[in-house]
């Protein structure tokens, strides 16, 4: 803000120069230089005696308190040369109502090539009369806290007709009050209001919604201010009223983007009403500038849960709806809420929400704003169409393939590739990049079921294996010798063997070990010592073994277990039966593999003779 007071022509009215008169005499701010034309008398042409013996022609009054002790010098410098300026210095400490006779006071006429006038260091009078060639007074030695009024008359008579501006420039060692120098009461610098214009030297300018515009200027004033206290800011509509604090902007008004306005700022002394530096005023200007704000719909992604694929958590403040970094966003889920302004979202940066729409206000500073909505989309998982479970041997390794066309592959195993080898049987994941969405899939490799040895049946020299579970057709061999289609085997010598079985799949073979028994046909239990019970103890050591005996009726005749040694002497209940043949039944579980039950079964003959 400029600290030089550009005082500028004013318009002829009583009003607008009431700061001709001494009652209104305009303050000082420190000892910034003045620019000013007076014109008229104000509304008093007042007694100013001493020199002034003429009365008042083109006037202004300015009063100026001292901030530090010293010499005072001024230079009062027209601007047109054949210009009479007439001054008077009153004080100090008086008042307008008793002016008194001027401390210092000059009407000499000094028209022509130097027509400066003034105080400066070498003068000896105090006084110069009309008509006088002696431009300067003495300087004045001025004390801090003393207060003075300047008096300044364009003359007009005789060989001075002519109206002009004047130029006043302080000078000396003492120094002149204003609160806008001084740190105890303007502790922040002013701002002023709006923004810089794209030409430099035009008005800052302040953004408007609409042109014409009802606007109070009051939403400016503490921007102005910028926390300083006890200053009071004032609007205008020319600088002359700025100036003098002349008709000030009360209310609200519609403003347009093509005048100038005005602000005033001036001090008010909390303790002193009558301060001179409550008078003194800093001015400034300003315009408007249509404020627009650019906005557009917007879109905004995010993945799905898998755990919920129908709705997501967004982050509102992520959608790109406009370009301009100052934009505040409040966000809605109507466009009723969003033009009423009311039930925000909140927080804007975790909604959950199903896909759909919601509505951002996007404003300026200025308060502009305009509505746009964001699309709200769940992009769902993106999975392997020909990722599935593999099943091998369970000795084997597999190889899985993800399939193309995914921005990345992460495999739990830590390869990142679309293809991993070498892979036993477990379950594992991958997870497939689609654009910045993830997801995780599950795949299992398996081992193939293998067949079971469910049961074996003997029965005297035939063998026959029964199996369940793997896949069909089975191949059977016996001691790993021969391999058949057929599960019946013949001709098998008593004793111990393996079985062998292998499926479809061609993985590893199952095998039991059997025990084909010693085959007893016939007993004579007549106590010779020859084939006088039949033994199957040999097979004690197989686990859960039974031994029994069945006349041609099916009917129950002994069990043999390990309490009579497996043996059985052709009787039962302690009777001998009668001779005949009988069935019997021998099972005991291999405890190989899964505990196959085996089964022997056949015919026996007994002759009991007395």
């Amino acid at each position: 803000m400029k600290k030089t007071l550009l005082f500028l022509l004013i318009i002829i009215s009583n009003f607008y120069f009431s700061q001709g008169d001494c009652v209104s005499a305009l303050g000082v701010c420190g000892n910034s230089t003045i620019t000013y034309s007076p014109t008229g008398i104000g509304n008093t042409n007042e007694s100013l005696g001493d020199c002034l013996s003429t009365g008042e022609h083109n006037s202004i009054w300015y009063k100026f308190k001292i901030a530090t002790s010293g010499t005072l010098t001024f230079v009062i410098n027209p601007s047109d040369p054949t210009v009479d300026y007439d001054w008077a210095v009153y004080g100090p400490n008086t008042s307008c109502g008793s002016l008194g006779f001027p401390i210092r006071c000059n009407a000499a006429t000094v028209i022509g090539v130097n027509p400066d006038t003034g105080l400066d260091m070498t003068s000896t009078i105090t006084s110069a009369a009309g008509g006088s060639s002696t431009p300067y007074c003495k300087y004045m030695d001025v004390v801090a806290g003393e207060t003075y009024f300047l008096y300044l008359d364009n003359f007009q008579g005789g060989a001075s007709t002519n109206v002009s501006p004047f130029t006043l420039t302080w000078g000396g060692t003492a120094t002149l009050a204003s609160p806008f120098t001084d740190p105890a009461i303007l502790q922040f610098p002013l701002v002023p209001p709006g923004s810089p214009a794209a030409n430099p030297s035009d008005p800052k300018e302040v953004l408007i919604c609409i042109n014409p515009a009802v606007f109070n200027f009051n939403v400016l004033t503490p921007g102005i201010l910028n926390g300083n206290s006890n200053f009071v800011v004032s609007y205008h509509y020319t600088q002359n009223d700025a100036i003098s604090g002349a008709n000030p902007i009360t209310t609200q008004i519609t403003v347009n983007t093509s005048t100038v306005y005005y602000y005033s700022v001036h001090y008010q002394d909390p303790t002193n009403p009558t301060n001179p530096i409550n008078y003194c005023r800093e001015t400034g200007k300003f315009k408007f500038k249509l404020g627009s704000i650019s906005a557009y719909d917007g879109n905004l992604e995010v993945c799905a849960n898998p755990t919920n694929p129908n709705v997501a958590t967004f982050n509102l403040d992520l959608a790109n709806v406009t370009t301009q970094p100052a934009a505040v966003k409040t966000y809605y889920s109507t466009m009723a809420a969003a033009q009423a302004g009311t039930n925000p979202i909140s927080p804007s940066n975790a909604y959950v929400s199903a896909p759909g729409v919601v509505y951002v206000k996007v404003a300026d500073l200025a308060g502009c704003y305009t509505i746009v909505k964001i699309t709200l989309k769940i992009v769902s998982q993106v999975y392997s169409t020909i990722l599935k479970d593999k099943t091998i041997c369970i000795d084997d390794r597999a190889t899985l393939d993800a399939g193309p066309g995914f921005a990345s592959y992460e495999w739990s195993t830590g390869a990142t590739t679309q293809v991993v080898s070498g892979l036993p049987v477990g379950s594992y994941w991958v997870k497939l990049q689609t654009g910045n969405c993830f997801a995780i899939q599950k795949v299992n490799v398996l081992p193939y079921t293998q067949p079971i040895i469910s049961s074996v049946d003997i029965s005297f020299a035939k063998v026959v294996v029964n199996v369940s579970g793997g896949k069909a057709p089975y191949k059977y061999s016996m001691d790993n010798i021969n391999w058949q289609d057929s599960n019946v085997f013949t001709k098998v010598k008593r004793g111990e063997h393996m079985v062998y079985v292998k499926d479809a799949n061609q993985c590893h073979e199952v095998d039991i070990e059997i025990t084909v028994p010693n085959i007893v046909n016939a007993i004579t239990p007549n106590g010779d010592g020859y084939n006088d019970y039949i033994d199957y103890s040999a097979l004690a050591n197989k686990a859960n073994l039974v031994f029994t005996v069945y006349n041609r009726y099916g009917n129950k005749m002994f069990e043999a277990n390990k309490f009579n040694d497996y043996r059985w002497d052709g009787t039962s209940g302690n009777k001998k039966i009668g001779t005949g043949n009988y069935w019997f039944s021998i099972t005991w579980t291999e405890p190989k593999r899964n505990n196959t039950p085996v089964n022997y079964s056949g015919w026996i003959l007994v002759k009991n003779r007395d």
